[in-house]
């Protein structure tokens, strides 16, 4: 065994398949490219000292998560990292637009918490007295979309982590009678730091892609100010439309921001290319 390869800790509370399955993961993330073998469950058995069904527990919960798939004759190997598509100019509906494509988008809560908002959100909100919610959308079982929403505390007293838990957060605003009508967003590519490497399971420093914007009621009030960071594998779809009545065009307002966000798109892609290995 190399002196320098991680190995199972007894000591640890955490049962041996799951430090394992923990081990792996970070190599694959850091060494493997999909379609890659992993080493026989027999290797694996005489690298960390365990036996056969501990290795197999750990290799059933990385194909449950989808990160790796066990193939008749070709053992364990690698998937490709799933790749979400989402409207940039669609408010809400994410999991939908997955579905759509055969995929499952699942969301986990991290946490729910009062707090002060800062500016510019007190002044989209009207208030500073919010919840600041934190949480983890997976895709196929990768960790894809970190998100950080403010939403007003008077409006939403009865938020709790439980009730978000897997729900839509637009949903749970109709249910309790607002309706959700939109706001401005922008798109800019931006280093993960520590505590978004850790949720998104990514190196730090890695690209990724930040979407923050506000979302309005009918009314023109603020019901939530939201920061989202999307892994690299993250497409933005845009529906762009032709016209040949530039008077059609609302207003020129409607046209700086469009021109804006085309050019923070093609920037965002840009240094993607740049920062791809």
């Amino acid at each position: 065994m190399d002196d320098d390869e991680p190995r199972v800790d007894r000591d640890d509370e955490r049962p041996l398949h799951v430090q394992i399955q923990e081990i792996l993961r970070h190599e694959i993330r850091d060494r493997l490219s999909p379609g890659s073998s992993l080493p026989t469950e027999a290797e694996l058995q005489q690298r960390f000292g365990v036996s056969r069904s501990v290795v197999r527990q750990a290799l059933a919960s990385l194909a449950s998560l989808g990160i790796i798939s066990r193939q008749r004759g070709r053992g364990s190997v690698v998937t490709a990292e799933p790749v979400l598509h989402r409207h940039v100019d669609r408010a809400g509906g994410l999991r939908e637009q997955a579905e759509q494509r055969g995929q499952q988008l699942r969301t986990h809560v991290l946490s729910v918490e009062r707090a002060t908002a800062p500016e510019p959100a007190r002044a989209v909100l009207g208030t500073s007295e919010a919840w600041k919610i934190e949480r983890v959308r997976y895709l196929e079982g990768t960790p894809v979309i970190f998100m950080r929403t403010l939403v007003p505390h008077a409006r939403f007293p009865h938020f709790t982590a439980e009730l978000l838990e897997g729900a839509s957060l637009l949903g749970l605003m109709r249910e309790h009678g607002c309706i959700p009508s939109g706001g401005p967003r922008q798109v800019q590519a931006v280093p993960a730091d520590q505590d978004l490497a850790r949720a998104l399971d990514v190196s730090i420093g890695e690209p990724l892609l930040l979407l923050e914007g506000v979302t309005r009621d009918e009314h023109g009030d603020g019901l939530e100010s939201f920061s989202v960071w999307h892994r690299a594998g993250t497409v933005f779809d845009v529906d762009a439309h032709v016209t040949s009545e530039p008077a059609a065009v609302a207003s020129q307002d409607d046209v700086r921001r469009l021109r804006l966000l085309a050019q923070e798109l093609h920037s965002t892609l840009a240094q993607l290319d740049a920062n791809a290995p």
